[in-house]
């Protein structure tokens, strides 16, 4: 059992998570997980801090075996944005590295959720500013798992439960 004491001066009920706005952001991967979907297939978890937000987004990779061009596509598109070796799979690699993403805005039980649309190429990055950690408006240099703090698990956008994985 948790030994935890609640204390209700800590909880309010009117507060509710930030919603990151609609558009192209500078997104680091926090986590990156081996999971299997519904179906069965083996997939890819990664839990996304946003840049400037406390909220955080979720995208899942699901390997077809049936469909390996959008797989490849899939996996093209976040090494690209991430500058990720191209084929390199150690998921540890991964954590820590800041590329970008366009986010749009979806109902989900009647609810607006802030979803990753797709992530961003490299090359057209340029635009976006600097990394900037919640909070203190400071840019940060953090693109590599050895100089990338890891996340506390808090302030996330979608409760995980309630992400539908269609695989």
């Amino acid at each position: 059992m948790i030994n935890w004491r609640f204390n209700s001066n800590n909880y309010d009920p009117n507060k509710s998570f930030e919603l990151v706005p609609v558009g192209d952001h500078r997104v680091r991967i926090e986590e990156a997980e081996e999971q299997v979907s519904k179906t069965g297939r083996d997939m890819i978890k990664l839990t996304l801090a946003v840049s400037g937000h406390g909220s955080k987004l979720f995208h899942y990779i699901v390997f077809m075996e049936d469909r390996p061009e959008i797989t490849d596509q899939n996996l093209g598109q976040l090494f690209d944005s991430f500058g990720i070796p191209v084929g390199d799979m150690n998921l540890n690699n991964w954590i820590g590295k800041v590329g970008a993403a366009r986010v749009k805005h979806e109902l989900y039980d009647g609810k607006q959720q802030a979803r990753m649309s797709y992530f961003i190429l490299r090359s057209k990055q340029g635009d976006l500013p600097p990394w900037v950690e919640k909070g203190n408006g400071a840019s940060s240099s953090y693109s590599t798992p050895s100089n990338a703090p890891r996340s506390f698990r808090e302030d996330y956008a979608a409760d995980e439960e309630l992400v539908d994985v269609p695989f």
